[in-house]
């Protein structure tokens, strides 16, 4: 059975591995390499990437402002821009990247403009160097959605370095349980006393933050990151356990709990090599969905923390999904109801769906297929095979 969602091999070195992840464990190491990625930044570690995005509108002050944003995007953010009163413009995007398309970014800018929100989509990153050089001209604040992009580098500097904020969802790429990352610049939030003692770049501040403990909803996500529970979940529980999951949630910003926070630094200790594998398998993943007719994302610096492409004009998608499922393969469809796409927000922001034609189209034929970064050639074969039975 193959899953989308970061996932642990079932061998002993791992649960041994995990056991040790829920006691107290000082790794410098973890600490040394994040600011080897983030020289000179302020890292806050968070229960959520949203909640890091939340930190990020308040150390900015950017409530009450005006920020464009990709029309594709997860609708997670419908609900933050309605309680800091923030206006959304979207921009349509470039269907051979699914990231927003720069030349859009002109036509858009008004007065009250404050800010421009970049993600690197699916783990491919943006054309930085455009869109900050507009930001500078029209005086924007850049923040980075790198939610799907942590490893992912534009001309050989980290995504996450290029805006005045960045955040990560690290549960993305990594078995984490939870947890995001907020990344500022050293001008905003400096640290005013004693940094966290287990990791140097956890300011103070994220001693404020609401106190996460491992919880029904962390071993739920913990027994998730096992094909065998995972099967269970999808088959007897699809609709209960992400629900409750959406319900734990926490309406305040939090931090991020010991156990989450080991798994991490257990995960990212061989992460370049991790990151080189996945990217090869990917690589022939693409080669092949493009010989059956799919249109693949742009492969360059790509991480492909979501390996993703868009199904043949022919195909239906959804039938198609729900088919691979029946041979064990768990692809999903990230972001089918992006947010012009969420009732709510089309009728709030007034929507006009024909001027994102490129966002509606990558919406209705996305697919995310299958990537593990302990997958092997023979699991991608498994894959093509299934996927090929279904065209």
């Amino acid at each position: 059975m193959y899953f989308v969602h970061p996932q642990i091999k079932f061998n002993i070195k791992n649960l041994v591995n995990l056991l040790f992840c829920f006691f107290k464990i000082s790794r410098p190491e973890t600490s040394q390499k994040l600011q080897e990625m983030f020289p000179e930044k302020n890292l806050y570690f968070t229960d959520m990437g949203r909640s890091a995005f939340r930190l990020i509108v308040k150390e900015l002050k950017l409530q009450n402002s005006e920020i464009l944003v990709p029309a594709f995007i997860c609708d997670i953010f419908y609900d933050i821009f309605k309680q800091y009163q923030i206006k959304p413009v979207f921009l349509d995007i470039d269907k051979k990247t699914f990231n927003l398309a720069p030349e859009e970014i002109e036509k858009k800018i008004t007065p009250q403009t404050k800010s421009i929100l970049i993600c690197h989509t699916y783990g491919l990153p943006v054309n930085v160097e455009k869109i900050t050089t507009l930001a500078k001209k029209y005086n924007l604040l850049v923040i980075e959605d790198c939610a799907h992009s942590f490893g992912a580098k534009y001309k050989g500097i980290f995504t996450g370095n290029f805006g005045d904020a960045a955040f990560f969802s690290l549960y993305k790429l990594f078995p984490t349980l939870r947890g995001g990352m907020a990344v500022l610049k050293m001008s905003h939030g400096r640290p005013t006393g004693e940094a966290d003692s287990e990791y140097p770049l956890a300011v103070q501040r994220a001693r404020q933050m609401s106190k996460t403990n491992f919880s029904l909803r962390d071993f739920i996500s913990l027994l998730n990151c096992f094909s065998f529970f995972s099967f269970l979940f999808k088959k007897y529980a699809g609709e209960i356990a992400p629900k409750y999951i959406r319900k734990e949630k926490l309406k305040e910003i939090g931090n991020l709990n010991r156990v989450s926070k080991n798994i991490f630094s257990w995960q990212i200790k061989n992460f370049e090599e991790v990151l080189k594998k996945r990217r090869e398998l990917a690589l022939i993943f693409h080669s092949e969905l493009r010989k059956l007719g799919f249109e693949v994302q742009n492969s360059e610096n790509n991480t492909f923390t979501f390996l993703s492409a868009l199904v043949p004009e022919n195909i239906d998608r959804d039938k198609f999904v729900l088919e691979l499922r029946k041979k064990g393969v768990f692809a999903l469809r990230i972001w089918k109801e992006p947010i012009i796409l969420n009732k709510e927000a089309r009728k709030e922001y007034e929507i006009d769906l024909s001027r994102f034609p490129n966002a509606v189209e990558t919406a209705k034929r996305i697919v995310n297929f299958p990537l593990q970064n302990f997958y092997t050639k023979k699991d991608i074969d498994k894959i093509l095979r299934k996927i090929q039975l279904e065209l």
